[in-house]
């Protein structure tokens, strides 16, 4: 099955910032967080135990602000709360959790080759809180892993 999902990623290296957006025909939504060595990975890492059903939700925070997100399972589908800190600041969306992993996925792999084209990965040294280190790539490859069983 084709999905019309599609994403985006943005990962500043010089602080830490990251942008995922998963968008559908109806809806974007823009995961947003500073110090992206522990977003990503708490990031993906809640993704994974959504889709493998040891939990129902979670919290996840965006470092940098007041703003987090609650990620929770509706059957097969994945619904998305922001709560951000200005006046009527809270936000629903809601996707098919498969096809968003998907997304993310197939995204995430295109970056890493891209980096990897370009010589930036793998990096050259193992820099504490890069937001592509080794512990973020192990992270995103268990992750991508789910897809694959």
């Amino acid at each position: 099955m084709i999905s019309n999902y599609k994403c985006f990623i943005d990962i500043r290296f010089s602080g830490g910032d990251i942008q995922f957006d998963v968008s559908s025909d109806t809806q974007l939504f823009s995961f947003k967080s500073g110090i992206g060595f522990v977003a990503i990975p708490h990031f993906f890492s809640t993704l994974s135990s959504l889709y493998k059903g040891e939990i129902s939700e979670a919290k996840l925070d965006c470092h940098g602000n007041f703003d987090y997100y609650i990620f929770s399972l509706d059957g097969t589908n994945l619904v998305i709360e922001h709560i951000s800190h200005y006046p009527d600041g809270k936000f629903k969306y809601q996707f098919k959790l498969k096809e968003y992993i998907e997304a993310i996925d197939t995204e995430f792999q295109k970056y890493l080759q891209q980096l990897e084209k370009e010589g930036i990965l793998p990096l050259k040294t193992q820099e504490f809180a890069h937001p592509l280190g080794d512990d973020v790539l192990n992270a995103f490859y268990d992750f991508s892993s789910l897809l694959n069983r």
